[in-house]
């Protein structure tokens, strides 16, 4: 039986990830210095995962998210791996990060995603688009509801939306 006592230290890492995630990195060693943060922060995970140290559902779904933004594919698919822990012992939001972390695992393979979750931002048109094409007639009709998956036009608003307003607190 898994603990009820959430690892702080990781979820002390999972705020830095998620602090990091507010700014913007607009030159390529703003964009360096996040990677090597990451770095660190799943250098510290691993550590973790190897004593032992991740057992709840909220230190599953703050473990998945560092992988989560990694730029490696075995990284997406422990990602993956956890969240589906994370949502089976009941934590919602990791729903999400299944679906998500599935499709970066998959366009680490050159595959199409299935979800939709996927996105890059295009320096040209100075807003997000969807990354890659999607199998989403692979889903089932009640499957992104209940993943808590918006719709791919629903996300791009979003994003853009979210993209504005960091650029006019800046």
């Amino acid at each position: 039986m898994p603990p009820e006592t959430d690892n702080l230290q990781l979820e002390e890492l999972f705020q830095q990830d998620q602090d990091d995630r507010q700014k913007i990195y607009d030159t390529p060693a703003a964009v360096q210095g996040l990677r090597e943060r990451d770095t660190a922060r799943r250098r510290r995970l691993r550590e973790m995962i190897d004593a032992g140290e991740v057992r709840t559902k909220n230190d599953l779904f703050h473990a998945a998210i560092l992988l989560h933004h990694s730029e490696a594919g075995e990284d997406f698919l422990a990602a993956h791996r956890f969240a589906a822990l994370a949502a089976i012992m009941g934590h919602k939001t990791a729903r999400w990060l299944m679906a998500s972390s599935l499709d970066r695992y998959l366009m680490s393979l050159n595959q199409p995603q299935i979800y939709g979750t996927q996105f890059e931002y295009d320096d040209g048109a100075k807003r997000y688009e969807l990354k890659l094409p999607t199998r989403e007639y692979l889903t089932l009709d009640f499957e992104k509801k209940f993943l808590g998956v918006p719709s791919i036009q629903e996300r791009l608003q979003e994003l853009n939306r979210h993209l504005t307003e960091k650029r006019e607190r800046a």
